[in-house]
């Protein structure tokens, strides 16, 4: 069942989903969990350079919005 979704943006605590900048919140979804993970991993990849940005795969139930 499709239900995860990748969350991206740039964190004042790069450790901590919480710490996610608003303005800079993309949220991409929903996929199964396998696609997710490859989805976010391509994200981190992408943006290997820059420290305060992360991707976290959530499941829906797990969304804080």
């Amino acid at each position: 069942m499709k239900n995860f979704y990748v969350i991206e943006g740039e964190h004042t605590d790069p450790n901590q989903i919480k710490t996610i900048l608003k303005e800079t919140e993309k949220k991409y979804g929903p996929f199964e969990e396998k696609e997710a993970d490859q989805f976010a991993k391509g994200l981190i990849q992408k943006n290997v350079d820059d420290f305060y940005h992360r991707a976290w795969v959530l499941k829906s139930d797990n969304l804080t919005k």
